[in-house]
């Protein structure tokens, strides 16, 4: 893995793994990015799938930090490639709890439908991909919601709800440096483009949630910003947020134009590959499952609307 300290005590662990069955990214591996704070109360955010955790635990004693310390396993979401290595590390970690959004705990106490999902995304071989899912014990998890405070490293941290991406998406705020662990709450930065990215979408994507997600993260007023994957983005974060919204609220506008003129989601596809690249046939990856996440969304608002009664 490649270590960075980025702030006194906290360190940025990066590697790629496996290889992307679902077409999402761009060169056929996974990047992911984990952050270790050190000192008093140790914690690790958005530790990745189990592949990744057995890794950082292995970095991290390499660097001269006993992983028993851990105290808090903080996943962004419950999604395989973010929270799916929880369960493995409360298992070797004698003194850590893994942290969730009260929507998410359900779901990582029992990963029967987390483990479904996934394979419908991935396909039959995903475990070859993450490693295995392991529940997390009812008696090993703490369950949060927007304002919850922790003190992580000795250092005052909260919990930033940010649905969106996920029904139980969370960031967490560092209060002392003014960072965002912003997980995939704002989207995606393409680290060879330091530019926003179509928002990774599958299984579920809701736009204006998503929306409100990224106006919360604006007024926290972030000086810097980790997003997912990628890691550190120290680039005008003012200006990252921004952009993240338009890229957001312009891709809604042009995919629900596509559906009103009846167009495929292969057309519709092109035209996102238009929208972000001057010559489209350079896109490094497919917008197929963004463009079928938006329209998934757009159907579902449809339906709701003609059952008023449901909820």
């Amino acid at each position: 893995m490649d270590v960075e300290e980025i702030f006194p005590g906290v360190f940025e662990l990066r590697m790629d793994y496996g290889r992307d069955t679902a077409g999402l990214l761009t060169d056929g591996a996974f990047p992911h990015a984990v952050w270790y704070i050190a000192g008093p109360t140790p914690a690790l955010l958005d530790p990745g799938p189990t592949v990744v955790a057995q890794e950082t635990l292995r970095t991290l004693r390499e660097l001269g930090y006993d992983p028993n310390d851990i105290e808090y396993v903080i996943p962004s979401h419950i999604h395989v490639d973010h929270g799916g290595g929880s369960g493995w590390l409360v298992r070797e970690l004698p003194n850590a709890k893994a942290v969730f959004h009260t929507r998410g705990v359900p779901y990582m106490t029992d990963v029967t439908k987390l483990a479904e999902g996934t394979r419908q995304v991935f396909g039959n071989e995903w475990e070859e991909v993450f490693g295995e899912l392991l529940p997390v014990p009812e008696d090993r998890v703490v369950a949060v919601e927007e304002g919850f405070h922790l003190e992580l490293g000795g250092k005052p941290y909260r919990i930033v709800f940010m649905p969106g991406h996920s029904l139980d998406h969370i960031g967490v705020y560092d209060e002392t440096n003014e960072a965002l662990y912003s997980g995939h709450g704002l989207g995606n930065f393409m680290p060879h483009r330091w530019m926003p990215d179509a928002p990774m979408t599958l299984p579920y994507f809701d736009v204006a949630a998503s929306i409100e997600s990224i106006r919360h993260a604006r007024d926290l007023k972030p000086r810097y910003l980790l997003p997912a994957h990628t890691g550190f983005l120290a680039a005008n974060p003012a200006y990252a947020i921004d952009a993240v919204e338009r890229v957001t609220i312009e891709l809604g506008e042009l995919i629900q134009a596509g559906m009103r003129d009846g167009l495929t989601l292969g057309t519709m596809e092109e035209q996102v590959r238009v929208y972000f690249f001057a010559k489209p046939d350079k896109a490094d990856r497919s917008y197929l499952p963004t463009v079928q996440a938006y329209v998934n969304y757009y159907e579902r608002q449809a339906r709701r609307r003609q059952e008023p009664n449901r909820k």
